[in-house]
């Protein structure tokens, strides 16, 4: 955390993605940003006003859209790039295992049905 004058700040933001926050910039500020994930940062704020509530939001910016202060909570809950990643691979995985379960199934279901004869058998045998 560095103490910059706002009109510093707002010539630091001009021409990047957070350049729709310049008329945000009034008054005593913290500036949070994150390099490599865009909730990180929100998760850090998150977490210090759940001990410090005179800690207030006033706004957010993501991919040069100026967002609500509400918009705290599903900017810090958005998944990291792994988590992200391993969803996307879950939801491409599951066609490709529900198809070869698919395909497995009347082979297991022949199996299955011969095993209960063959026990049916014993049992009789045995009786």
């Amino acid at each position: 955390m560095r103490v910059v004058r706002n009109t510093l700040a707002r010539r630091a933001i001009e021409g990047t993605q957070f350049a729709c926050m310049q008329q945000e910039l009034v008054g005593p500020l913290v500036l949070a940003f994150s390099k490599d994930h865009p909730g990180a940062a929100a998760r850090i704020i998150r977490d210090f006003i759940k001990d410090n509530e005179k800690l207030k939001v006033k706004a957010l910016a993501l991919e040069n859209q100026l967002l609500p202060a509400s918009g705290l909570a599903t900017l810090a809950n958005l998944p990291t790039r792994d988590e992200g990643i391993a969803q996307l691979m879950s939801v491409m995985k599951a066609p490709i295992t529900k198809l070869v379960q698919t395909m497995a199934e009347p082979h297991a279901k022949l199996v299955r049905t011969i095993a209960a004869i063959r026990d049916a058998k014993e049992a009789a045998a045995a009786a």
